[in-house]
């Protein structure tokens, strides 16, 4: 009892009210450095477009071995138009009659192509090449889509 006593009686002699001795020294910011802070704080954002993060993602949703050989076929094939961004397809499978199922393709939960898909290889080829196509075209169009469909011609003030 009588060392824990005089422990913390020399703790508070070498240190009396808790004051930390700081043993960092500080330098005044040069000016040069605060203007250059206050230069990037004051610039505009150079876009109002939000991009995402992983572009170009293909998601797969198919649940049978047909869809699932559809879209193997896909991404096997697929290549992106020069100057497509911001965009996710998805592989979408409904069931559809007997053993056929209805294949969605989507582009930003938009859907591009559809079609109903038949458990023949060849079928399949031949559908996974239309879907590509029909999809390389649409993103190919997408920025002009885009500007038709926000264009001034598109707005208005409500009055007829």
């Amino acid at each position: 009892m009588y060392t824990l006593t005089t422990i913390l009686i020399s703790a508070f002699l070498s240190n009396p009210f808790g004051t930390p001795k700081d043993s960092l020294k500080t330098k005044p910011v040069p000016e040069s450095l605060k203007k250059l802070f206050e230069q990037v704080i004051k610039q505009p954002s150079k876009s109002n477009d939000y991009e995402i993060e992983i572009d170009g993602l293909l998601v797969d949703d198919t649940k049978t071995k047909t869809g699932k050989d559809f879209y193997d076929l896909f991404y096997n094939r697929w290549e992106a138009p020069k100057g497509a961004k911001n965009y996710t397809i998805t592989v979408s499978e409904k069931p559809f009659r007997l053993t056929a199922t209805l294949i969605v393709v989507l582009i930003n939960d938009n859907p591009v192509y559809q079609s109903i898909l038949q458990p023949r290889q060849d079928i399949v080829e031949g559908l996974s090449e239309d879907a590509i196509l029909t999809t390389q075209s649409y993103l190919a169009n997408y920025e002009e889509i885009m500007k038709q469909l926000n264009g001034d011609d598109m707005t208005g003030s409500g009055i007829y």
